[in-house]
């Protein structure tokens, strides 16, 4: 991808954090939240920048008391736009509220973070003839 955009830098971002914890009341784990907003826009890292933050959550088919959950949100790529990290801190802070539980009640099986970055040009167009472009991704 980057061969052919010629280097230029991404436009935006969505950050996604998240964990996978045992612990949650095993009657209530039994749904789950896809793109779920249940704040207004919220002040974020050091600049405390506006930040719109969505949910999503599912049980684990490891047990009935394991649930996975992901923080996400969209933003540009401004130097005083929140930090992966203070993301992070915001997910634990929200954690609770979100689902309903302590947070010393879960027994953290995996915590994850990770980016995906946009292009206001996209999608792509097949730039050589030996590529086939499959599926929606």
């Amino acid at each position: 991808v980057a061969q052919v955009r010629g280097g230029m830098p991404p436009d935006g971002v969505c950050i996604v954090v998240g964990s996978c914890a045992d612990g949650f009341n095993a009657e209530a784990n039994c749904f789950g939240d896809v793109i779920f907003a249940d704040s207004v826009m919220q002040p974020a890292g050091e600049a405390a920048c506006p930040t719109q933050y969505f949910w999503e959550a599912f049980p684990a088919s490891s047990s009935p008391t394991e649930r996975t959950t992901y923080l996400f949100t969209y933003m540009d790529l401004a130097p005083e736009r929140p930090s992966v990290l203070d993301i992070m801190e915001d997910y634990w802070k929200m954690l609770p509220s979100y689902q309903g539980v302590d947070l010393d009640d879960l027994e953290l099986r995996r915590v994850l973070f990770g980016l995906f970055v946009s292009y206001k040009d996209s999608p792509l167009p097949v730039a050589f003839d030996r590529v086939i472009q499959v599926g929606d991704a």
